[in-house]
């Protein structure tokens, strides 16, 4: 029998003093408990852990986006002081990558970087060139250069609701007779909760069910406060608000995970299993049009890498003088990257502030700067893909080159 966690007594204690609880109550303390919460007790990302994000995957990941942050810097007339602020920064793989690939690029862009890895549990030690915060807010002020944030959103606890008779109906959380987990439906705990429905434009059918993520708004007024002048790119699994809700969807998509399987129940291991909700990049892009937030672009991940050189970067990977198992491993990293049905399928919503900036396009630096940097690749600290440990990736080389040249033929993204 698994031992009973801290954050499930905490959650339970809870109950038995309201009668019930929203989800993002639950989800919440199941995620972010002091003392065992998945966040704080847990190391989820990884072999060890139950999911792996595109910095572990392949240090092209953090190549790429420097040399979006260079294109970003040279366009804002290369100012004297550009920062760079990662909001969830985590083990801080993804800030080592972006940095190792901005000392290589030109016109002092590395001088006048500053990076910022914000995380509420941020690593004792790392790399002397970073600021790390540890918080759950953002303290700065003035910000001149860009905010950017990599499956974070999907973790801001989400309150769920069921359409009935018409109306939106919350669904909170209590124990039954017996002392199990229950939902139950009813009034919504909060007038945001059926507004963000009315909002959608669209009647949902009786019977769908949904999450609606009430942290987006505060979350994005808090990143515009401290950017004067600059960007914002978000990168998560999601959609736009017409698909997120649609009837294929019907009944939401809160999902589990643990040990990089996805589970059936958020009410099993309460402490030890990641809980997450897919994004509605349409509230992105409304909230943060609101607090002068523009969007820019919208985009698949694939799209964004394919936009800043990915297909190049594969080219040159293949006429490496590696051995042939290191050149395979590093490829199979890169096609993970692009995967439509991975990570590849994921959005990126990149915005602006205050920059004149008006298409994505002028934010593009001239690729032919990539040959002059040392091609990235994988260390201890990525995954170890080829190995075999993870059921739902593959090696096909044949295919796989097939993909490159299909994939590299147009990776222009959408205007």
């Amino acid at each position: 029998m698994t031992e009973t966690t801290a954050a499930e007594r905490t959650i339970r204690r809870c109950i038995r003093q309201q009668g019930r609880i929203t989800f993002a109550e639950f989800m919440q303390t199941a995620l972010y408990h002091p003392v065992d919460g998945y966040y704080t007790s847990e190391k989820p990302f990884g072999a060890a852990g139950d999911y792996y994000t595109s910095p572990a995957v392949h240090p092209a990941f953090g190549a790429l986006l420097a040399v979006q942050f260079y294109g970003m810097w040279r366009c804002m007339g290369k100012p004297s002081e550009f920062t760079v602020v990662e909001m969830g920064a985590g083990s801080g793989i993804l800030a080592d990558d972006i940095l190792a690939c901005a000392a290589q690029l030109p016109d002092g862009f590395a001088d006048s970087t500053r990076y910022v890895a914000i995380d509420r549990y941020a690593p004792a030690q790392g790399n002397s060139a970073l600021e790390w915060l540890r918080s759950t807010s953002l303290s700065l002020r003035d910000v001149v250069g860009c905010f950017i944030s990599n499956e974070l959103v999907d973790a801001f606890p989400v309150h769920r609701f069921r359409i009935v008779n018409g109306e939106a109906q919350e669904i909170y959380v209590a124990l039954d007779d017996a002392d199990e987990f229950v939902e139950i439906a009813g009034k919504p705990s909060t007038p945001l909760l059926a507004a963000r429905i009315q909002e959608l434009g669209f009647p949902l059918a009786d019977g769908h069910c949904g999450e609606v993520n009430l942290h987006i708004e505060a979350w994005l007024n808090e990143v515009s406060r401290a950017l004067v002048r600059g960007f914002v790119i978000t990168i998560d699994y999601g959609y736009k608000a017409a698909e997120l809700y649609s009837e294929r969807r019907r009944f939401g998509t809160l999902q589990t995970y643990y040990r990089h399987t996805e589970g059936s129940s958020p009410y099993r291991r309460i402490g030890r299993q990641d809980m997450t909700a897919h994004v509605d990049f349409s509230l992105l892009q409304s909230a943060g049009q609101s607090v002068e937030l523009n969007t820019l672009a919208y985009m698949t991940q694939a799209e964004l890498l394919g936009a800043l050189g990915i297909g190049d970067m594969a080219q040159r990977l293949r006429a490496a003088p590696l051995a042939h198992h290191e050149r395979n491993a590093n490829m199979m990293g890169l096609r993970e990257l692009v995967k439509p049905d991975g990570l590849g399928g994921f959005k990126a919503l990149i915005q602006e502030k205050g920059t004149g900036v008006v298409a994505y396009d002028e934010l593009i630096a001239d690729k032919s700067m990539l040959e002059g940097l040392r091609l990235p690749l994988l260390s201890d600290r990525h995954m170890p893909l080829m190995e075999g440990r993870y059921p739902h990736t593959s090696w096909e080389a044949p295919s796989l080159w097939g993909e490159w040249r299909e994939f590299t033929r147009d990776s222009t993204p959408p205007g």
